[in-house]
């Protein structure tokens, strides 16, 4: 072979969603030019020597908000340091708001600071002005609209007319739907009846926000999907009791994507008793039992990504518990947390773990093989990922604006080394060493119509 390579990686473990092999990848430019067994070095500018360690394909976040304390530069640096390559990230239109407005303005601002690959799913907070917006969203790449069934008292809801609406001209655009599969109206009858008594703590965000409302808004949304014949995609599942409904869409063909977040298979509601409003997410971390649920659900396909929710805020913890915004950092600890408690502890397989943190993203937001992958003719979006390291996860090493981790003291066995997005570094020697504008916009295009691994 006499093909020149910018960047040779030898001898590692190279880890894909169809298997796992021993070998070296060769890189010119921004893509994979070689994967096989001892590719000659002497061609090589740059030669990297990761025996003993992992190498995967660049991770995709699915599920990021760059509205809070950090924006769309700071999380693609912490995302970064936890080996996230591309990032898809909600582009939130409120009352009141162009929806196309603040599309153009993230891609915009992204484009100039964010040290990643990005793309762009819209959020409608005001459907029924903003609807009429989707067709020119779609026209610049842009072809997944979240729409929220919970919070109505903040005005954020969809309602079921404005959502079938949406599925309707979705589907005949060739876009997807999103949703925050919750009960809005019941939701805010629990709330007012349980957190706004004088006394409501932490310990009581659960019993406002149960699990029948989550499952019941998901079969709600299955079906309102499928009467239109629009593609489903169905945010951060968290209950045991959601999931035979995705698994009867799944048998009866119907088009439904489903993910959990690293938190939801990492913690349970105790938490809520040790960090109180710091764990505040919607929907709740839920019981032991739901976790491991969600856990063979990721085992068998049930659930296909696994993402983060990415939403970090700041807390006043004087304040009353009802008043304390959702939310959390995640986005660094994904790949390490997945890997720990899935793989580590015979969960799931190095490869599936891939799947759902690779390839399945970037096969569901039409970006395979070009990310998710190791292959020739991909971007070299590579993580060398280190499976004996030791790390001890704490808010002073992580990189969020928050201030402060659910993971405070958790050691973790499996750490990124180094990461490489395109071809060049952005990850190396523990630190982001990227700049600011190297992330490029990625238009998603219509998801692949092949099963997607399970």
């Amino acid at each position: 072979m006499n093909t020149h390579f910018d960047l040779l990686l030898r001898g590692g473990l190279i880890v894909t969603g169809a298997g796992v092999r021993r070998g070296d990848v060769g890189v010119r430019g921004e893509e994979i030019v070689a994967v096989g067994a001892d590719l000659p070095v002497d061609n090589a500018t740059e030669a990297i020597d990761i025996s003993g360690k992992l190498l995967l394909p660049g991770v995709i976040d699915a599920h990021v908000h760059p509205v809070y304390v950090d924006d769309v530069a700071d999380c693609a640096r912490i995302g970064a340091y936890g080996g996230v390559t591309t990032l898809l990230h909600f582009a939130p239109a409120r009352t009141g708001e162009s929806l196309l407005q603040k599309v153009e303005e993230m891609r915009s601002d992204a484009e100039a600071r964010s040290v990643l690959d990005f793309g762009l799913h819209g959020a409608l907070f005001d459907s029924p002005r903003q609807l009429a917006e989707i067709p020119q969203v779609m026209g610049l790449g842009v072809r997944t609209f979240k729409f929220f069934m919970a919070y109505v008292k903040q005005g954020w809801n969809t309602d079921d007319y404005h959502l079938v609406k949406a599925m309707d001209v979705l589907q005949e655009h060739g876009g997807m739907a999103m949703i925050h599969g919750e009960n809005g109206g019941a939701v805010d009858y629990l709330e007012d009846k349980i957190l706004a008594q004088p006394d409501a703590s932490a310990l009581d965000y659960n019993r406002s926000r149960p699990d029948i409302l989550e499952e019941e808004a998901i079969f709600r949304a299955l079906r309102l999907s499928e009467l239109v014949g629009c593609p489903l995609y169905i945010a951060h599942v968290t209950t045991a009791r959601s999931l035979p409904h995705i698994r009867r869409a799944h048998r009866e063909g119907q088009r439904v994507f489903a993910e959990t977040c690293s938190h939801y298979l990492t913690l349970t509601q105790e938490v809520m008793a040790e960090l109180g409003a710091q764990a505040k997410i919607g929907p709740p971390i839920r019981a032991a039992s739901d976790r491991a649920a969600l856990w063979e659900a990721v085992c068998d396909g049930t659930l296909q990504v696994v993402s983060t929710d990415h939403a970090p805020k700041l807390r006043d913890l004087s304040r009353p518990f009802l008043e304390q915004p959702f939310g959390a950092p995640t986005i660094e600890t994904l790949l390490p947390l997945v890997h720990d408690e899935g793989v580590n502890r015979g969960r799931i397989s190095l490869v599936r773990m891939v799947q759902v943190l690779c390839e399945n993203p970037a096969r569901v937001f039409g970006l395979y093989p070009r990310k998710g992958t190791i292959a020739v003719g991909g971007d070299a979006d590579l993580v060398v990922f280190d499976p004996s390291r030791e790390f001890t996860i704490r808010a002073e090493n992580q990189h969020s604006n928050a201030l402060y981790s659910l993971y405070e003291g958790r050691t973790v066995l499996g750490w990124p080394e180094m990461s490489f997005q395109r071809g060049r570094r952005v990850l190396w020697d523990g630190e982001v060493v990227a700049q600011p504008g190297q992330g490029r916009f990625l238009p998603t295009l219509e998801s692949q119509t092949e099963p997607l691994n399970v």
